[in-house]
């Protein structure tokens, strides 16, 4: 497995939609046929479970795979902050200044 194949994999996850495996026609939820799932649709897949007209489909997720990528591709750093006081006065009279 290669970098490119990592982050492919992250991509699918990040950027899966439910609505790509199921949707909702006259009032029933209807599921996608899975051979017709792209690779990248189907590793977005975590689990699925079946029991008779009950599927259930768990995405992997997305919020973990999109803190990934956002740190691999370094968005979002922020520079420590200066958290030292600094105070410029104009006009200090001589004795203060020693």
């Amino acid at each position: 497995m290669n970098e490119e194949t990592i982050l492919e994999a992250l991509k699918a996850i990040a950027f899966s939609d439910f609505t790509e495996y199921i949707w909702v026609e006259d009032g029933e939820v209807r599921v996608k046929d899975s051979r017709q799932l792209s690779p990248a649709q189907r590793a977005a897949i975590a689990g699925i479970k079946g029991s008779g007209k009950s599927v259930e489909i768990k995405l992997h997720d997305k919020q973990k795979a999109l803190e990934l990528l956002v740190k691999y591709l370094g968005l979002f750093e922020t520079q420590p902050e200066d958290t030292g006081i600094r105070v410029e006065l104009a006009g200090i009279p001589e004795e203060w200044a020693e």
